[in-house]
């Protein structure tokens, strides 16, 4: 009787498959760039549904490749488990799941998910976006320091900016998954002993490159799907409309511009590059050409010298700690900070972006986690203003700020605007 059941079992599978054999991983995948991270997602899209069970059942029987994702138990084997665990993942009846984080790491996560901790304040900002205010039981202190506009001025200082966690109260709060910066990779596996019972994830939720995937994998654990397809959708909106309108630029017609990282008051003039996986990723594609092209690194240490003799039409300075502009920030107050920029730059005068006043502030704020898009037309905008006429930046801002968190908050976070 086993035997037949097995049989006819095996059967059923075979004529499954045959009937509705689904595309391979790669095809599937090259449908959207979005991926979610979550072992069970067999096709490598960016959902665990019917199509992942059906693509696991072709791994077993031999007609589909295996994938990083379609062993869904996670002991190094594709069989009819995997497809049980997958249907449970589904159905949302899985007591748990794995996922891989923004670094490799493969994280067993507890489900459901009822208390989380970010170390970081972008890391924040962007599950806040998503309603996740009654999950976070512990912020890092730069939060409360550089972003008390969104509340939870109540919660306690676990963190400084992803850093020096403080073990001894997180243990105490109790969190199901603390979540660290891209920068704290390396000190992850060192954080995580020292948390028992706690999901330790690395996750890239402040940088652009990394943004899409890490939410919709974030969104899936936290039970916030519907929440991440909104906010996807609002950024890739954006990100479309900069596209559709710089698409028929010819070289000639783009200006170069020099992207400068001002982290402090120090003489040092550090430019960013493409390769930087933020704040460089969101001045591409913006119609511009940056001159940092080619240059080793995410952001190098140039000199005055070097910045003159490129010429650039255009200047940006990030402001990297943001206490001086943002919430509260008028525009009489950036004008002057634009002045101290400007001042003790010899020979700067002669730099065309200076000369035709194309030197322009930009607040970290607006260029990590989903304000990316915010940056991004920003850039654009004051490289190509005839293409955006109708578009203001700072309306976007509010937009966001008042679809995503239900704030209205008065500051300058880019100077000058361009009309």
């Amino acid at each position: 009787m086993k035997t037949k059941a097995l049989a006819g079992s095996l059967f059923s599978l075979l004529l499954l498959t045959l009937l509705a054999l689904p595309a391979t991983a790669s095809d599937s995948a090259a449908e959207s760039d979005i991926l979610l991270s979550v072992l069970g997602n067999a096709n490598e899209d960016g959902a665990i549904d019917m199509k992942d069970v059906e693509y696991t059942e072709s791994i077993i029987l031999g007609s589909g490749n295996r994938t990083q994702f379609a062993d869904a138990t996670g002991d190094n084997s594709i069989d009819m488990l995997d497809v049980t665990k997958i249907e449970l993942i589904k159905l949302g009846k899985a007591k748990e799941l794995t996922l891989v984080d923004g670094v490799g790491r493969q994280v067993n996560v507890a489900l459901p998910v009822e208390n989380i901790i970010p170390t970081d304040y972008r890391t924040t900002e962007t599950l806040l976006a998503l309603g996740t205010g009654d999950m976070i039981v512990g912020v890092d202190r730069a939060f409360h320091e550089r972003m008390s506009e969104f509340g939870l001025t109540e919660l306690p200082e676990v963190a400084m900016h992803g850093q020096s966690v403080d073990y001894e109260m997180v243990l105490t709060l109790k969190p199901d998954i603390v979540l660290l910066p891209l920068w704290q990779a390396e000190n992850a596996d060192e954080i995580a002993k020292n948390l028992p019972d706690t999901s330790v994830v690395v996750m890239g939720l402040a940088s652009q490159k990394s943004i899409d995937s890490d939410l919709t994998t974030m969104g899936f654990v936290l039970g916030k799907e519907a929440e991440v397809n909104e906010l996807l959708s609002w950024m890739q909106g954006y990100e479309v409309l900069v596209e559709e309108r710089t698409k028929d630029l010819k070289a000639e017609d783009m200006p170069a511009f020099y992207y400068e990282y001002m982290s402090g008051g120090e003489e040092k003039w550090w430019v960013i590059t493409p390769d930087d996986p933020s704040a460089g990723q969101v001045a591409e594609g913006t119609g511009g050409l940056n001159i940092a092209t080619g240059l080793a690194g995410t952001s190098v240490e140039v000199d005055p010298e070097w910045v003159i003799e490129k010429n650039p039409d255009f200047m940006f300075a990030d402001l990297m700690k943001g206490f001086d502009s943002g919430p509260g920030k008028t525009k009489e107050d950036m004008e002057n900070l634009l002045g101290k920029v400007l001042s003790g730059r010899p020979g700067f005068e002669k730099v065309n972006a200076v000369k035709n006043n194309h030197v322009y502030l930009v607040d970290r704020d607006i260029i990590g986690g989903p304000r990316w898009v915010i940056g991004h037309i920003f850039f654009t905008k004051c490289m190509h203003p005839e293409l955006f006429e109708d578009i203001d930046p700072a309306e976007i801002h509010k937009e966001y700020l008042k679809k995503f968190h239900n704030l209205e908050v008065a500051g300058t976070w880019a100077y000058p605007l361009p009309e």
